[in-house]
């Protein structure tokens, strides 16, 4: 009786072992069904690790892990992990960001340009300019330029200058000018596109322009007019001066053959009566009917206002005769030099 109770007491003993053992066994296999293998990849290197962790977060602290500010996890933090789960971390960097006219030092992660705008948020308009480009990769110490284009339409108000025209006139005295017409300015409109480089005028181009008041043309007569000064003590306009051999005739018998009483006596070659101030002169120097001023070039008293009416046999080329009423007046004029105004 008591040997069957001995055995008993063996094989309770024997069965609890059993228990407990497999108990063991059982946690254990459920601990490491609970665990996720993993891979972190930082600095340069990668690990795998194991861990009951549930949050990037919660791994990362549990490896000792310190993310620094700027630092970039991927996932993120609060992301709960899964078996295989791979976490890379990239290490902030500082580089230097110019945008317009604002320049800063950011701290970032990302790899390129691109995700470095989108990271920070920033805007890019379509003519604004980057450098280095979007796809370019960036490293430590590196500078971002942003140049901001802007355009803008101005209208401005400009004065047109007015143009001074010069006018002959022939009945103004040569040498002397007169203004005729005041010059006034005139008035347009123009509408500029300005292109601004981060807030400063780099070009402008005229895109429209309307004339609103035209200029007036200031307008000054010159004189073309030469004037003689007669010994009448009054001025004569003159298109032409001549240097003449002057001689002198008078109606009778000695200077043209008649006397009085023949026909023709006492008329010139223009059917006029010869008087004080007629002269005879060659057509083709002088034509007939042209009024003259008959000036002494020696000091003498001037014939004065004449009238190109006559012609005569030896009045050929640049000569001219000049009547007087008497024989003595045709004597005492004889041969000389004269200068022969062609009045206008």
């Amino acid at each position: 009786m008591q040997s069957h109770l001995s055995s008993n007491k063996i094989f309770s003993k024997k069965t609890l072992i059993v228990a407990v053992v497999v108990s063991l066994l059982l946690l254990g296999v459920a601990f490491f069904g609970l665990q996720n293998t993993i891979v972190i990849a930082h600095d340069g290197q990668e690990i795998q690790v194991s861990t009951l962790a549930s949050t990037v977060e919660d791994v990362l602290r549990k490896q000792n892990i310190v993310i620094e500010k700027g630092d970039k996890v991927i996932p993120n933090l609060n992301e709960k992990i899964k078996d295989g789960t791979r976490i890379v971390i990239h290490r902030a960097f500082e580089i230097k960001l110019i945008d317009g006219t604002v320049e800063k030092n950011v701290l970032t992660a990302e790899n390129n340009v691109e995700d470095l705008i989108d990271s920070l948020n920033i805007q890019l308009q379509e003519e604004d300019r980057i450098e280095p480009m979007l796809e370019e990769p960036i490293r430590e110490g590196d500078v971002v330029t942003i140049t901001r284009v802007t355009r803008e339409v101005v209208v401005e108000t400009q004065e047109l200058p007015f143009q001074t025209v010069f006018k002959n006139n022939k009945d103004l005295e040569k040498g002397k000018t007169q203004k005729v017409q005041e010059g006034k300015k005139g008035l347009r409109e123009v509408k500029l596109e300005v292109l601004y480089e981060n807030g400063v005028e780099v070009a402008k181009k005229i895109v429209e322009e309307n004339v609103v008041e035209g200029a007036v043309n200031e307008i000054i007569e010159k004189g073309t007019a030469t004037l003689l000064a007669t010994s009448r003590g009054d001025t004569r306009k003159y298109s032409e001066v001549l240097t003449m051999t002057a001689t002198a005739y008078h109606a009778g018998y000695s200077s043209t053959g008649k006397n009085p009483g023949d026909k023709y006596y006492g008329l010139t070659a223009s059917g006029t009566k010869v008087r004080p101030g007629v002269v005879a002169v060659d057509p083709k120097v002088i034509p007939l009917g042209t009024k003259l001023y008959i000036e002494s070039t020696d000091g003498t008293s001037h014939y004065g206002l004449a009238s190109a009416e006559d012609t005569g046999g030896a009045i050929k080329g640049n000569k001219v005769d000049l009547f007087f009423e008497t024989p003595q007046e045709v004597k005492k004029f004889g041969r000389r030099k004269v200068k022969v105004y062609v009045l206008e």
